[in-house]
């Protein structure tokens, strides 16, 4: 990703995908019972069918490098998802319900005004959004959601193996490096604790056939 503008390109949201094809198939589902398209176009405020072509690998949109062109880029931009999340409600209705001017909110709506803090955060509290969600790019928002996506796919995992290993048993994966490990680094160290709990209990059974016998 091009961190000096956020920008997210075709190629990190196909990286993102297989990360989820992964996450996904270590839990037997597939891509297609964990993304629904429905659901991320709302977590992402992207219509569904711009969701599928960025899923299906056209490049996201990305912002002016100009200063007059980028504001106008990202006025239309929170016009464009606050339409979408307001499903109908009035400006009225929205201004009232968030203290600002009906005005105001239909200024937002059309792109004629920026959206700073003091308009945009209040809106996002009301349709329970992430701050940042009225203003963020197409490939952003939709690989924020396909993290959260991956980012729970893999608690899933770890839950998974926590259950394989038994409740009575107490877990200690520790890291040795500067960061903290990445959710996939705990898998792997899930997986590798599973795989030789496995060995060792088999191992035990076949040791003391005539006690399991007994049992």
């Amino acid at each position: 990703m091009n961190d000096s503008f956020g920008e997210v390109t075709a190629a990190d949201i196909a990286q993102l995908l297989r990360d989820i094809d992964k996450a996904a198939w270590r839990l037997g589902y597939a891509r297609d019972e964990v993304l629904d398209l429905k659901e991320v176009s709302r977590a992402a405020g992207i219509k569904p069918d711009r969701v599928r072509e960025l899923l299906d690998g056209d490049e996201p949109q990305q912002p002016p490098r100009t200063k007059k062109e980028r504001e106008a880029f990202y006025r239309q931009l929170v016009g464009q998802r606050l339409d979408l999340l307001r499903s109908g409600d009035s400006y009225r209705t929205i201004g009232d319900e968030v203290d600002l001017t009906h005005s105001l909110i239909g200024d937002l709506v059309n792109g004629e005004r920026s959206a700073r803090p003091e308009y945009s955060h209040p809106l996002e509290t009301r349709y329970e959004v992430d701050h940042g969600f009225l203003s963020k790019p197409e490939g952003r928002a939709l690989a924020d959601h396909l993290a959260k996506v991956k980012e729970g796919l893999l608690a899933g995992a770890l839950l998974e193996g926590l259950q394989e290993l038994g409740g009575g048993q107490q877990v200690a994966l520790r890291h040795a490096g500067k960061e903290p490990p990445t959710m996939e680094e705990l898998v792997e160290a899930m997986d590798a604790l599973v795989a030789r709990t496995a060995i060792q209990r088999r191992r035990k059974g076949t040791a003391a056939p005539d006690d399991a016998d007994r049992s």
